[in-house]
């Protein structure tokens, strides 16, 4: 059974390391020139609040505020207020026990988790919360007591972010760091409970991805208080300047850090630079590439290893002329027989996240696929077929992806209504005219109980019917 193990993940925020270890000597230096006041709106779980401290600002000078019940929870328990003013109500809680920050958080983590009832993965985590309440509450009362003392003097509200920056951004002395929201209804769809949980709700405007961080840097473009802001884009469409990149969160869109001021802001975190994506650096693999003539049999050996991006891009442009793909956040090499035979890239946030503004899939999808060009072996056939494959797709996935992860999704440009070799392979779900390729084809097909080596064998059994099918045409249009 799953265990909900780690209730202070909730505390941790979405920041890895690389950011951390950029912005604290920002957040330090920005102290020591004067800066006086930090404030963090879509606080989240208080990443950069926790930053701030870490940096030498104290409590005192640090506000915060979000619209998300969750959040509101902590902030109060951080500033050691009651609850009573959020006017909790929950399904199957008493009045009483809302009152309590650790058994309201429960509460929540508790009614979200009941929404995806009917769900085996759900199910499991719904009984383990059952079964482990006060485990489950005596862990996020520590979590919050540790926040409570580390965060200790800081003043929180719920309000709306908009809302916030009007008081602020007229403050010289006032350094703001902002985490929105990276998909529209952010907040609303993390914490949806199905109206099983209400509270005291501000009033607030639903964020908007496509304008809201334009917005952001309109209104904050000639503030006299610093702003800092986390952004997840495509290169060269960010708001603001940016003062720091990290390559591929998902296919096409980078994390950045960015400023109003960018000259202020990287003189602060210690004279770095922008760290943009290198598009130019290609590397190849420690590794033979797989001949054009060589016998696959099916005592051949298949492996799958993930490489990096810059492996990835070097075959991809070796094997395909005038190569200007795009690239993917997770990226496969196919060897047989220790010797590299293609590449393929896989993108997963669909899962959880839905693809650039589309809804939650069930489908991982599958980016790109080159193989080695070869002589009598249609390679590009066995590499989606591996790509199928369940073992492969769930070592890429957390618990949660694989609860959803049921088929494989890929889309192809072509001047022609099919493509052939993916006949037989996966189904064509989707065709829709474009005005420049011809066709923009949608295929799909269920991810399969199967090795590399059952595959190999599959493969070849195809490749083996393919070929003497392909003879027998041959010898007809002779004949004639």
């Amino acid at each position: 059974m799953p265990k909900f193990q780690n209730p202070g993940a909730l505390f941790m925020g979405t920041l890895v390391a690389q950011e951390q270890k950029f912005l604290k000597p920002l957040i330090e230096n920005a102290r020591k020139s004067g800066y006086t006041r930090v404030v963090e709106p879509c606080a989240g779980a208080f990443a950069m609040s926790h930053l701030a401290v870490q940096s030498g600002f104290k409590g005192e000078q640090i506000e915060s505020s979000d619209v998300a019940m969750f959040t509101s929870i902590m902030g109060y328990a951080i500033m050691g207020k009651t609850l009573e003013d959020l006017e909790i109500k929950a399904e199957g809680f008493t009045d009483e026990e809302m009152k309590d920050p650790a058994t309201a958080l429960f509460a929540q983590i508790y009614l979200r988790t009941a929404k995806q009832a009917g769900k085996d993965y759900f199910n499991n985590i719904l009984l383990d919360l059952q079964f482990r309440r006060d485990e489950h509450i005596k862990a996020l009362r520590e979590q919050l007591e540790r926040a409570h003392g580390e965060l200790k003097g800081m003043y929180y509200r719920p309000l709306d972010m908009w809302k916030h920056l009007d008081e602020c951004l007229d403050d010289e002395h006032t350094l703001v760091i902002a985490n929105p929201p990276t998909y529209t209804a952010g907040f609303e769809k993390w914490y949806d409970t199905g109206r099983r949980m209400t509270w005291k709700e501000p009033e607030y405007g639903i964020f908007d991805v496509k304008t809201g961080l334009q917005d952001l840097y309109a209104k904050c473009k000639e503030a006299k208080a610093l702003v800092v802001c986390y952004e997840e884009n495509q290169p060269y469409k960010t708001a603001g300047s940016p003062i720091f990149a990290r390559y591929g969160v998902r296919d096409g869109v980078n994390v950045y850090i960015t400023s109003n001021r960018p000259d202020e802001a990287t003189f602060y975190a210690q004279g770095k630079k922008i760290s943009r994506p290198n598009e130019s650096r290609l590397e190849p693999l420690n590794c033979s590439m797989l001949p054009r003539d060589y016998v696959i049999t099916p005592k051949s050996k298949i492996q799958l290893s993930q490489i990096e991006r810059v492996n990835a891009q070097y075959y991809r442009q070796l094997w395909t002329h005038n190569f200007v793909g795009s690239s993917a956040p997770i990226n496969i090499a196919v060897f047989i027989d220790k010797m590299i035979a293609g590449v393929f890239g896989i993108d997963k946030v669909a899962l959880t996240m839905g693809a650039f503004g589309t809804q939650v899939s069930d489908a991982v999808f599958l980016m790109y696929g080159m193989t080695v060009p070869h002589k009598e072996y249609r390679l590009g056939r066995l590499l989606t077929m591996l790509a199928q494959n369940r073992k492969l797709i769930f070592s890429l996935c957390n618990d949660l992806e694989r609860e959803k992860a049921k088929h494989l999704k890929t889309v192809q440009m072509t001047k022609y209504p099919e493509a052939k070799e993916m006949r037989g392979v996966m189904k064509l779900t989707k065709k829709v005219p474009d005005k420049k390729f011809g066709f923009k084809l949608t295929y799909e097909s269920e991810l399969f109980d199967r090795t590399e080596k059952q595959t190999l064998a599959e493969w070849l059994m195809k490749e083996e019917r393919w070929k003497k099918e392909r003879a027998k045409s041959k010898a007809q249009t002779t004949q004639k």
